[in-house]
């Protein structure tokens, strides 16, 4: 059995390439309107990615029983945490003795 997959790499760039310049040469519409386009559904699908990932870590907390945390939340509790390693932290004369 030759080996084909080199072959195969080649036929699926080439197949690509043909793809890309025939979808440039037929766009009804100017580069600048394209990147626009790409831009704005390039944003539409962050957004929705990161709903779904904020969706599927709350179902998986729910699951193992951890409540679930909304960023609010999250900076709340972390900015709680600083305030009280700060009053932790020896302060006054020779506190950094």
């Amino acid at each position: 059995m030759q080996d084909t997959k080199g072959k195969v790499i080649f036929s699926l760039l080439a197949g690509a390439t043909a793809g890309i310049v025939a979808g440039l040469l037929l766009a009804p519409e100017t580069g600048d309107e394209a990147r626009a386009d790409i831009k704005e559904s390039a944003g539409k699908f962050n957004k929705d990615l990161a709903r779904l990932l904020k969706e599927g870590k709350a179902r998986l907390d729910s699951f193992t029983g951890k409540p679930a945390t909304t960023g609010h939340q999250q900076a709340d509790r972390t900015a709680a945490d600083d305030l009280l390693n700060s009053m932790k932290q020896p302060t006054g004369p020779g506190a950094n003795i």
